[in-house]
């Protein structure tokens, strides 16, 4: 179905107002940029199916009474660019949708739903953001389970977890033509990986991993899709909006994911040890079997960048 922009912002302003919401602070509550709610409320544009999907979650019982709902929602967990394209989603929700008839998914509310409810714990429910000494310890504990010194490779492709089951494109065999030469060809480098929920109290899950991405690539986005699982992070919604698709983000979720991938895949002591070293992060990455990116991402994050560029600060003894 189509939506009618100017009633969406109509109502969007009407709830906003009502509870004393500044466009900055509604900005921060739903998860859409400051810059578009303020354009959309002027008449300057439209918003993308993304932010209408996140808007129509938060107007709730007034957007419904105003003929305001979306259709054929999912929950998945999902990686890829924030702004995936319609055909991306499409082609990963049939995906999504014959692994479930194939394990014949039992959820104990609708996969899919034509009026929109968004009342559910899990659609509303805040996210919760771990802090960098939690997901230290968090992955720390994880590569000691595994048996693993700080020195030793985690080769993340070989976790698993029990009851999630893991996929490539060419393992689903009743994918159309069409979505497997997408998936894996033209549109390979616009999305990373899908979990798909089986049971909806998250005892099973089936993840599917883009195998056309490098191994470094694939391996922490595996991982992240793990931690996704353990942490018991909320679903991404998924819904079909005049006939494209538009999906939410949780972006502390998706940052805290990442964080503990990485982390497992680059140890804290070792990264210290390698950057005091004098190592590049080139060969940091060949240790550890991930790329030479992911290697400065640790390193900024544990704020060893300054020592790592030999960056010398000092005072001025001179006078102004």
């Amino acid at each position: 179905m189509s939506i009618d922009i100017r009633k969406l912002v109509a109502v969007q302003k009407r709830k906003r107002e009502a509870e004393g919401l500044s466009i900055r602070k509604l900005s921060a509550v739903i998860g859409v940029s400051f810059s578009t709610l303020a354009r959309i409320e002027r008449g300057d544009g439209e918003p993308d199916n993304n932010s209408i999907l996140r808007i129509l979650e938060w107007l709730g019982e007034e957007g419904r009474d105003s003929g305001l709902t979306f259709e054929n929602v999912a929950f998945v967990h999902f990686r890829a660019a924030k702004n995936a394209n319609s055909k991306t989603i499409q082609c990963l929700m049939q995906a999504a949708d014959i692994l479930k008839r194939k394990y014949d998914a039992q959820t104990s509310v609708p996969m899919t739903s034509e009026s929109g409810d968004s009342s559910s714990s899990e659609t509303n429910s805040k996210a919760l953001a771990l802090s960098k000494t939690e997901m230290e310890k968090m992955a720390e504990q994880l590569r000691n389970e595994f048996g693993l010194t700080d020195s030793d490779r985690l080769n993340a492709l070989t976790i698993t977890i029990h009851g999630v089951d893991v996929f490539v494109p060419t393992q689903i065999s009743e994918l159309s033509g069409k979505c497997l030469r997408y998936l894996t060809k033209s549109g390979s480098q616009d999305w990373s990986a899908m979990s798909v929920p089986l049971e909806f109290d998250g005892s099973r899950w089936a993840i599917l991993r883009n195998d056309q991405h490098t191994m470094g690539r694939q391996q922490v986005t595996y991982l992240e899709e793990c931690w996704h699982i353990l942490l018991g992070h909320k679903l991404t919604k998924i819904a079909r909006i005049a006939e494209s698709y538009g999906r939410t983000f949780e972006s502390s979720e998706e940052h805290d994911a990442f964080y503990l991938a990485s982390a497992c895949m680059l140890p804290k002591n070792a990264v210290i040890k390698y950057v005091n070293d004098g190592m590049p992060s080139v060969q940091i990455g060949e240790q550890f079997g991930v790329s030479p990116e992911l290697a400065e991402y640790r390193i900024k994050r544990l704020g060893l960048w300054r020592k790592f560029k030999g960056l010398e600060v000092s005072l001025s003894t001179g006078t102004s």
